[in-house]
């Protein structure tokens, strides 16, 4: 009598066994966060440990970031809009108004072919310029963002950021993968 209540009591354990690791394989397997919200993430972070000097960001004035509307990235970056950093709104705007206006710009794939132009009218504006794009992001952004083995890894170019008067804090270049 005690092992005919044993056995189904095992089974039931079993089974519960069984069906707890099944869940647990398939929050496992839960989808990935979409490659483009990650990087509106990393950029969201980006400004939270980025300081301009004061003539270029007011107390309590939004932070512009500026993307291509065009770009694979922009309908991510637009959810951050009236998020708060520091004190400050973020307003997500497309990069057609002056660029020297706005504190980060997203530079993408598409914008590749007028980057060197961009650099230019950008020259000593306090502007973070940050790229997820593998030729415009060793060509003169201050964070070049880049997919590796399916990690997300940005390297900061600090000359770049002295030139532009902007201070990154020590935790975000602690994270870097490399710091020039």
């Amino acid at each position: 009598m005690y092992s005919e209540r044993r056995l189904p009591r095992a089974r039931r354990l079993c089974w519960l066994l069984l069906a707890g690791l099944a869940a647990a394989a398939a929050a496992a397997r839960a989808d990935p966060v979409p490659e483009a919200a990650m990087k509106a993430a990393f950029i969201f972070n980006f400004t939270v440990f980025a300081e301009w000097p004061p003539e270029a960001l007011a107390g309590g004035a939004p932070i512009s970031v500026c993307a291509n509307a065009g770009g694979a990235l922009f309908a991510s970056l637009s959810k951050l809009h009236d998020k708060v950093v520091n004190g400050h709104r973020i307003a997500v705007r497309h990069a057609g108004v002056p660029l020297r206006s706005c504190h980060v710009l997203v530079v993408e794939r598409i914008d590749r072919e007028h980057w060197r132009e961009l650099r230019r009218e950008l020259a000593g504006a306090p502007v973070l310029t940050v790229s997820d794009d593998r030729v415009v992001g060793p060509d003169g952004v201050v964070i070049a963002m880049a997919v590796i083995d399916e990690r997300l890894v940005f390297d900061v170019d600090m000359a770049l950021a002295r030139a532009a008067r902007l201070n990154l804090s020590s935790k975000l270049l602690r994270l870097a993968r490399s710091v020039q």
